[in-house]
């Protein structure tokens, strides 16, 4: 579910459907203003607001070009600088007496830094929204931002795990839009609140809810004239597509799923970019479609950057203000010198432990390596490779010797065990004790038993050790699975998630896999040993 509400579109509408200008000057302003929300080139956009800003002659004017600008960098997913652009407006608002502005620009902080997931920062401006609310001045408009609030609000309950709080404030402000005159602005916000909440029902599973809402938001979308340049249609088909997926109709959920991403990719909206790649990697993992994954991987891997980039700048931003505001030029060059001093340590000591790390990465490596060679050497390419797990495992198996089991059975299951590890049935990502038990025609019991007894280890580590073993023959042995991203690794020994696979890879070689790659395509460039 995206974290952000609606761009500002509403923004077109404030101060100038209800207030006719005095003079031809502030017509033509207003004109420009309005359209400026119909770009779909964000760049274009940028530049109407810089426009508009230079042309400025009253400070509502101002205020309005910044709201341009700050609308353009959110959705750029340039968080930063829509933040820094806000806070001014929040300011200018402040000291020109404009409840209304003040509002807005607190809601929509919030709005930004729930898209960054810091959700204390989100719920010290919703509060500020709250309170400069109180002074709202009761125009149509001023309502509108008011339900802009409620929706902010309820999503900040889903990021509290508070799904029962979200439904009542988004039903809250469902049922404040209906008090509202209808007409294009509250069916749009409508729409969009349906959308958010179809998306909470998929979730949880309760499908017919979560029909009834992606249709009503379809109808409410459908009567405004505000249309998919602010890529509702692209979260609608979203939300159609997950709903389909839940219900396991594949073929429709790809439809869908394609159609939202062929959408925001055109409005070249990064924010909804996002949460649609995000959709579509869960449907590829659904139907095993690797190729698909691996190119929709990609993507994901730019916006995430993207991310993280802007995370590091708004945290370098809030730093700088901070000191800005206490004026304590001294002390922060005094605090710069010692964290100067203190980063040069911690420079240095981080060369000499990264130069250790590697010596023993080099060793490990080998180690694994000549391992693998007299395997080769053997011919018992199909035991496991070394594993440092083994070694400490030891101690933790347990005695059962109070188990009855028959010689035949126990080696009827030894040779079970072994044909489901020659068919690496263990690459089953859903594989579970039981489901092994089933394969092996046996109960649980019996088969802790006889993974304890004769692979010396406990059911997880078992699956484990030969996921990685698996991977690691595959890797040393065919060249081409050394230019796949480790995600796409994950994926083919039974992993959904990159982090686990590289922590369980360490843990059971003591090298992580990306060093264990770099290493053997070095290796490989240097001697004719790796193929």
């Amino acid at each position: 579910m995206t974290h952000t509400p609606f761009y500002i579109f509403l923004s077109v509408f404030l101060f100038t459907t209800s207030v006719k200008s005095q003079n031809k000057n502030d017509q033509k302003f207003d004109a420009a203003y309005f359209r400026s929300f119909k770009e779909e080139q964000v760049d274009h956009m940028l530049k109407i607001g810089d426009s508009l800003y230079e042309k400025s002659q009253t400070e509502a004017q101002k205020i309005k070009s910044l709201v341009v600008i700050a609308s353009a960098y959110s959705r750029k997913l340039n968080a930063s600088k829509s933040i820094r652009y806000w806070k001014k407006i929040d300011s200018m608002s402040k000291k020109a007496k404009f409840p209304d502005w003040e509002t807005l620009a607190n809601e929509r902080l919030a709005a930004e830094y729930l898209k960054l997931d810091l959700k204390d920062a989100s719920k010290q401006f919703i509060d500020r929204a709250v309170a400069a609310s109180k002074s709202l001045s009761g125009s149509l408009e001023s309502k509108y931002i008011y339900a802009m609030m409620l929706e902010t609000e309820a999503l900040q309950k889903i990021e509290d795990r508070d799904t029962l709080g979200f439904i009542k404030g988004i039903k809250n402000n469902q049922a404040y839009l209906k008090t509202i005159p209808e007409n294009d602005i509250t069916n749009y916000l409508l729409g969009r609140s349906l959308l958010k909440l179809g998306e909470v029902y998929v979730q949880k599973n309760n499908l017919d809810s979560a029909d009834y809402s992606f249709h009503k938001a379809e109808n409410n979308l459908k009567k405004s004239v505000i249309k998919s340049y602010y890529n509702e249609n692209a979260l609608l088909y979203r939300g159609l597509g997950n709903l389909a997926m839940k219900r396991k109709q594949f073929e429709e959920a790809r439809i869908h799923l394609l159609k939202a991403k062929e959408i925001a990719l055109a409005n070249k909206n990064k924010e909804v970019i996002d949460v649609v790649i995000n959709d579509l990697r869960n449907y590829y993992r659904n139907v095993h479609d690797y190729k698909g994954l691996l190119e929709i991987n990609q993507i994901k891997d730019s916006i995430d950057l993207i991310k993280r980039d802007e995370l590091v700048t708004l945290a370098d931003q809030d730093f700088k203000e901070e000191f800005a505001k206490k004026n304590k030029f001294k002390e922060y060059m005094y605090i710069l010198i010692s964290v100067s001093i203190v980063l040069a340590v911690f420079v240095i000591g981080l060369f000499f432990y990264y130069k250790k790390q590697k010596k023993k990465s080099k060793l490990q490596f080998e180690k694994i390596i000549d391992h693998l060679k007299q395997q080769q050497k053997t011919g018992n390419i199909d035991s496991p490779v070394l594993s440092v797990v083994q070694e400490h495992l030891e101690s933790e198996v347990k005695d059962d010797t109070a188990l009855q089991i028959s010689a035949e059975k126990e080696e009827e299951l030894v040779k079970s065990m072994k044909d489901f590890e020659q068919k690496h049935l263990y690459l089953d990502k859903n594989i579970s004790r039981p489901k092994m038990a089933s394969h092996l025609n046996t109960n649980t019991k019996y088969l802790s038993y006889i993974i304890r007894k004769y692979r010396n280890s406990d059911f997880s580590d078992y699956i484990n050790h030969h996921r990685i073993d698996y991977i690691v023959k595959k890797l040393y042995t065919e060249s081409e699975y050394r230019n796949y991203k480790i995600s796409y690794l994950a994926e083919m020994c039974g992993y959904s998630s990159h982090s686990r696979f590289a922590n369980i890879f360490k843990k059971h070689m003591d090298i992580s896999p990306s060093d264990f790659i770099s290493q053997l395509q070095k290796r490989a460039q240097d001697g004719p040993d790796i193929r």
